[in-house]
């Protein structure tokens, strides 16, 4: 059996946006039961020089959603526009990923096969193929940051285990 480009990519990407989403919601939650400042966990960063949490779920969005947009312009750049300070904000950034990746249908993805795109970013120009770019580009780094804001919530001493990140997996139905 081969598998098609869009069984590889969107119902992995649904299914972790919305553990994602449920991350957000257990972090909310947090911040309203013990009255720890929104700024201090959608600031939080594992270490200096690394994003915080608000760029984690930013980034869910943009090498999901994003990188299904830049395919169709044949052109990746990296967002330079500072991730939001707010719960809503990152609720919209998961909300335009689920609709995003909801609307795109199998025959539309199969289409972008063969198709050529560039990675561009400063002076650095990577060519790709479509698939190429969405498997060994996009997608490791969409789980990546997903994983980072599974972590920085983790490290923070949140009650949350590896089914939190993995979410809802599709399972056959019982016969």
């Amino acid at each position: 059996m081969m598998i098609s480009l869009y069984d590889a990519v969107i119902p992995s990407q649904l299914q972790i946006i919305d553990a994602v989403r449920a991350l957000v919601d257990k972090a909310r939650a947090h911040c309203e039961e013990t009255g720890t400042a929104r700024e201090e966990i959608i600031g939080a960063r594992l270490i200096a020089d690394m994003q915080p949490f608000s760029y984690q779920v930013k980034c869910c969005r943009e090498h999901s959603l994003g990188a299904i947009d830049a395919v169709k312009e044949g052109v990746y750049t990296p967002s330079l526009v500072a991730p939001a300070d707010s719960w809503e904000g990152l609720y919209e950034y998961l909300d335009e990923a689920q609709v995003g990746l909801e609307a795109i249908s199998t025959e539309e993805m199969a289409s972008f096969v063969g198709k050529p795109m560039e990675f561009r970013f400063k002076q650095t120009v990577m060519p790709f193929t479509a698939e190429n770019f969405l498997l060994s580009f996009a997608q490791p780094n969409f789980y990546f940051h997903a994983t980072t804001a599974y972590d920085l919530l983790r490290e923070r001493g949140f009650a949350i285990g590896k089914m939190d990140f993995v979410g809802r997996p599709r399972i056959a139905n019982p016969a």
